[in-house]
């Protein structure tokens, strides 16, 4: 029996599918200019991108889908996890078959749902609905199409973070794995309209991993019998964005005031390093400010805007 035969079926109301799903519709048309159309083939079949809710409800006759990409080679699907393809979505599940695959919004189109009853469900990203894969999912839909217009003046300011950001995440150096554990990055601006903008960065970590300052102990010192994995009369300065990693992640679980000094020293070298070199008349300054979640109040967060380094690009730039 093949893949497609034993796939499970795209019922009449479309209440089996959800977002991500990839369903094996063969061809697709593109809504073209002047009453126009293209028909595509699409032998890979089509992703879907609405959203679970919208996509079950008897009311909503249209979905969104986009076109999967065949066999995409290694090096695409490690620039779309890693957000330098911005409108590649990017989906993975260890029981799926491909268990990587990738759908180019690019070419997103919205088509009737009857298009898609009777049709196999060759491949789920998304096991729960409501699960971690499904919000990872809708948030990688979403950013493609809600990112905040930052100025292209500003992104000379942001290049450094970025490309060490897209180098790392996701990898097994200390860097991008401190960095998979930062919750959120969020700037800030007194202004956005003209050059002489004034930026800090929010690093924003969970409350388990960064107790508050009020919390830390006021008589803790720069130790090896305080910090775990530090040499012995290693110095607290001129230490290296990999090494202040390092020692993040070997102090999660340990001493808690270590490791919100660790946090302090990580947010001052990611200024230093990565962003004041890119000073600029456009922006001349970029501070950094590492707090974690709990401290975060409802008025800087509506005053920050969400700075997702996987996708973060010019407009000048290619970002498909």
């Amino acid at each position: 029996m093949s893949a497609e035969a034993a796939a499970e079926i795209v019922d009449d109301g479309c209440s089996n599918l959800r977002q991500g799903d990839v369903v094996g519709l063969k061809r697709l048309s593109l809504s073209g200019t002047h009453d126009t159309s293209e028909i595509v083939d699409t032998p890979g079949g089509v992703a879907i991108l609405s959203q679970t809710c919208d996509v079950v409800q008897p009311s909503k006759t249209r979905c969104l889908v986009a076109p999967v990409i065949v066999n995409p080679s290694d090096g695409t699907l490690s620039s779309a996890r890693k957000g330098q393809k911005p409108l590649h979505l990017y989906l993975e599940s260890s029981s799926a078959e491909p268990s990587r695959c990738l759908a180019n919004m690019e070419y997103a189109v919205s088509i009737p749902n009857l298009n898609l009853v009777g049709l196999p469900i060759t491949a789920r990203y998304v096991e729960l609905a409501s699960g971690p894969a499904a919000r990872t999912v809708a948030a990688r839909v979403g950013r493609a199409f809600s990112r905040f217009p930052f100025p292209d003046e500003v992104y000379p300011a942001f290049s450094r973070l970025r490309r060490q950001a897209q180098d790392k995440a996701g990898s097994a150096g200390n860097f991008g794995r401190v960095l998979d554990r930062v919750e959120d990055l969020r700037v800030s601006a007194d202004q956005w309209s003209r050059p002489g903008r004034n930026l800090t960065l929010y690093i924003v970590v969970v409350e388990e991993l960064l107790i508050a300052h009020d919390d830390v102990d006021p008589n803790w010192f720069w130790s090896s019998t305080r910090v775990r994995g530090l040499q012995c009369a290693e110095p607290n300065t001129g230490l290296s964005l990999d090494r202040v990693s390092e020692l993040i992640l070997k102090n999660l679980d340990a001493d808690k005031s270590s490791l919100a000094h660790l946090w302090r020293l990580f947010g001052e070298i990611v200024q230093a390093k990565l962003l004041s070199p890119m000073l600029s008349d456009e922006v001349p300054t970029f501070e950094v400010v590492v707090l974690s979640d709990s401290e975060m109040t409802l008025r800087q967060y509506q005053r920050t805007e969400s700075l997702d380094l996987e996708v973060l690009s010019d407009s000048n730039a290619a970002s498909v």
